[in-house]
């Protein structure tokens, strides 16, 4: 029966460890509209991000938008990684702009839970 190299099995051991710390992902994602259903917009159709404040124009709140990432491996999500995401459903949703973002952080074990919510919104268009 052949053997392996000695070195060999350092390297089948540090490959196992890398995948355990770098542990899983798992994203959930919902949207569900707030009274008038709009087409859906091109999937790379500008939507713009307001963590602050509001936009300028005139709109109508239109969509609840709610992204859920899990990491395991104390590894935390950040903003960004939901941000695709919430322009995906924004997009689906018919809006123009993603307002009211609202972030909760929490920890079952070494899981890292990141939940994002949102308010999609089209702005009003002049007849």
């Amino acid at each position: 029966m052949p053997r392996m190299p000695l070195g060999c099995g350092a390297h089948v051991a540090l490959s196992a460890l890398l995948c355990f710390v770098s542990g899983c992902a798992t994203t959930q994602s919902r949207m569900s509209f707030l009274g008038e259903h709009y087409p859906p917009r091109a999937v790379d159709a500008a939507v713009e991000v307001f963590r602050d404040g509001l936009p300028d124009k005139p709109f109508n709140r239109i969509a609840r938008l709610d992204v859920h990432l899990e990491k395991t491996g104390f590894v935390r999500s950040r903003f960004e990684d939901a941000l695709p995401e919430l322009k995906k459903q924004a997009r689906q949703a018919g809006a123009d702009a993603v307002i009211e973002i609202q972030e909760i952080r929490s920890r079952i074990l070494e899981t890292m839970v990141y939940h994002v919510t949102a308010t999609g919104v089209r702005y009003v268009r002049a007849p």
